[in-house]
């Protein structure tokens, strides 16, 4: 039914702080928030909403639970990091919302202002 690597069209069920669920054709399942991306990701939120229809690839399937482990990132490669661990493959609006200069800013000053070590 489900194979590794496939990728299939879900629907979002619910967001938790951990991950998103969602339902599948014939299967439920879950994006665990790191297969969201390579990068921090501070609110899953700013990805996933209740009632989106997204891409994803599946990670494995359990089938006498019928339950999907599933990855978003593997089918948005600007979500993932090259082989050296630094840069962006490419890039996208929808990482640039989801890294939030505004709060890498805020918890730099924080940084500099509370560690003697910098």
């Amino acid at each position: 039914m489900y194979k590794k690597g496939n990728k299939i069209n879900v629907k979002i069920t619910n967001v938790t702080p951990y991950g998103a669920f969602c339902r599948a054709e014939k299967a439920d399942g879950l994006i665990h928030i790191s297969e969201v991306s390579d990068y921090f990701v501070k609110d899953i939120k700013d990805f996933f909403d209740i009632g989106d229809e997204i891409e994803v690839e599946v990670l494995d399937f359990n089938t006498v639970r019928k339950h999907l482990k599933l990855s978003y990132k593997n089918c948005h490669p600007e979500l993932l990091k090259n082989d050296d661990g630094n840069e962006i493959q490419e890039k996208s609006p929808s990482l640039e919302k989801s890294l939030n200069i505004n709060y890498l800013i805020d918890f730099l000053h924080y940084l500099l202002k509370n560690c003697k070590y910098l």
